[in-house]
């Protein structure tokens, strides 16, 4: 998902048929188990299941294109006695047009594979970008 996009509800036309925006959108959220990599953009588009207009169908056509052009890499584990752990996190600060809340997420690589991940909205209201980022961080800390 194109992350200068930013989707409401105001933007395009109701799609004549909702069911399959929520059938695909909810094939989606199941894949997110095993892909952790479209949680956050398949979040952002299931926000949209009660009236779902063209905008949010082309953001969700935009993420099977990129699951169907990408390729899984599977590493292997260079020496077991050694655990190399790497932690990512970040926050888009009063990103949701709607409410201005901040999201955050996290994403915890053991062996550069994922064993943990997270992306939801924050529950408070970050008065700044650094605050959002503070958050953030202090999830991922807390995860270990």
């Amino acid at each position: 998902m194109d992350p200068l996009v930013k989707l409401d509800n105001e933007k395009g036309e109701l799609l004549h048929d909702p069911k399959k925006y929520r059938r695909l959108v909810g094939k989606l959220n199941y894949l997110t188990i095993t892909r952790p990599d479209i949680s956050f953009a398949v979040s952002v588009v299931s926000q949209f299941m009660s009236a779902p207009c063209t905008t949010h169908w082309q953001a969700v056509l935009h993420i099977v294109r990129y699951l169907k052009g990408g390729h899984l890499h599977i590493a292997g584990y260079s020496d077991p006695n050694c655990l190399e752990v790497t932690r990512y996190s970040d926050a888009d600060w009063a990103g949701c047009p709607v409410d201005r809340r901040s999201t955050s997420g996290y994403c915890v690589f053991s062996w550069w594979k994922p064993c943990a991940w997270k992306s939801k909205k924050q529950s408070v209201i970050s008065r700044s970008s650094a605050e959002a980022e503070y958050r953030a961080m202090a999830n991922v800390t807390g995860e270990l």
